[in-house]
């Protein structure tokens, strides 16, 4: 038998120890040709496309929106087509039927040639175990060698583990359509109850004051003019060098502290929820942040991100300042402590709500207090008191002058109208000139 390619599921990021199947160019047995794309895999946060090694006949041992685990066999190119095994396909069930048999998955009987992985040869001769007792099996790995040995438990299996019976809730198909969550937000719900389930976070919050706060950030900005979140970038990447339990993460019986700061700012422009990273943004100026920032905003509209951009995130910020929020509580994203939640400026009362979600695990509320003041009084040191209003826009109530036309170089004094409202007035008004 010449195998031409073998394909594996790949290590895309050390989050996604499995991924899914969402694209299979070619039927089962078809030529193809070297440069084609085989297959696509489906990651937390992007695709994969395998590519065709070279020529010869595809034979699939997956299922189309199926997942599976790194390393496993889920392809293979053949030089010949009659090496081509007949493909064996699982019996698929229904929601409501699969209730029935309390969620057992069936499993197909494999008719063709049984392939073993060189690690599971080597354990199988160590321990004189026949090669028949995985008769019927495709692919046969270190991991099942020692299952059947008794060595592993049979937990840690995927086919073992999906034939658990599964707390479901009831679906009655007259009363409810189902409609089938796709591997994003299976993912997003794995990474994001990975730390909530514990119960062990909280969530504190600041209002900042942001009345003439873009007066002085603006002038720094090419297109992100009135917006906080460049310079929220900014001033967190900075912050999080001195707080570093915010730019760590709990593995369990430890904390594992980030020698980078790598921020993450959440987007979903109808492309999906994904988390972009400003990679070294502790060291970026706020010029290169804003470049990152629309970087990899334009590298998501287009669907060019890469692998690189949306891993190795240390610190996650959720700006929804564009949604008018008021206020909201952010999750914490797997392998971080704490993630800044960022809402809607209220322009009556000049000022937005920052929120800090974090781990208990890691830190503790004074820290992030601390964190969250101190970001605080960073935003706010941008604010300009002498230039909240132009001098272009401050005029006299009464004699409509304005203070860049008044020569007397004294300036104007805040009053109230007789209606009650807040003015100026010149000094030549005042002392009724």
């Amino acid at each position: 038998m010449a195998i031409v390619q073998e394909i594996k599921v790949p290590l895309i990021a050390v989050n996604d120890t499995s991924l899914t199947v969402v694209e299979m160019a070619f039927e089962h047995g078809s030529l193809v040709k070297k440069g084609d794309v085989l297959m696509v895999f489906e990651t937390s946060k992007t695709t994969y496309d395998v590519i065709a090694e070279a020529a010869g006949y595809i034979a699939y041992s997956c299922e189309l929106d199926a997942d599976y685990e790194v390393n496993e066999v889920v392809a293979i190119v053949y030089n010949d087509a009659a090496e081509v095994p007949v493909k064996a396909v699982p019996k698929k069930e229904t929601a409501v039927a699969a209730k029935k048999e309390d969620y057992k998955e069936a499993i197909a009987y494999w008719e063709g040639e049984t392939l073993f992985s060189p690690a599971a040869i080597e354990l199988m001769q160590a321990n004189k175990l026949d090669a028949a007792v995985f008769k019927g099996t495709d692919f046969v790995s270190k991991l099942d060698v020692e299952l059947k040995l008794g060595i592993a438990k049979p937990a840690l299996n995927k086919k073992t583990a999906a034939n658990k019976t599964v707390e479901l809730l009831p679906v009655d198909p007259d009363k409810v359509t189902i409609a089938k969550l796709s591997s994003n937000k299976k993912r997003e719900i794995e990474y994001l109850s990975n730390i909530q389930q514990t119960g062990l976070t909280s969530t504190i919050n600041t209002v900042v004051e942001t009345e003439g706060i873009f007066v002085h950030i603006n002038p720094s900005l090419q297109y992100l003019k009135n917006s906080l979140l460049p310079v929220i970038v900014y001033e967190t990447a900075r912050l999080l060098s001195t707080f570093k339990e915010l730019n760590a993460y709990f593995t369990g019986d430890a904390v594992a502290y980030y020698k980078e700061v790598n921020i993450g700012f959440a987007i979903d422009i109808d492309k999906g929820l994904k988390v972009l990273r400003v990679k070294d943004a502790a060291i970026k100026s706020i010029q290169e942040v804003e470049a990152a920032i629309m970087d990899l905003s334009n590298k998501y509209l287009d669907d060019n991100l890469l692998v690189e951009d949306l891993t190795g995130i240390s610190f996650t910020i959720t700006d929804l300042s564009a949604e008018n929020v008021h206020f909201f509580r952010p999750l914490i994203n797997m392998m971080n402590s704490a993630i800044l939640g960022v809402s809607s400026i209220d322009e009556k009362l000049n000022r937005c709500i920052l929120s800090v979600s974090f781990d208990h695990r890691v830190t503790e509320g004074k820290l992030a207090a601390q964190f969250l003041h101190e970001l605080k009084n960073r935003l706010q040191s941008y604010r300009s008191v002498h230039h909240t209003h132009p001098n272009q826009d401050i005029s006299c109530f009464k004699c409509f002058k304005t203070l860049m036309e008044d020569l007397s170089d004294v300036g104007f004094t805040k009053c109230i109208t007789p209606k009650g409202a807040e003015a100026y007035i010149c000094q030549s008004c005042l002392k009724g000139f």
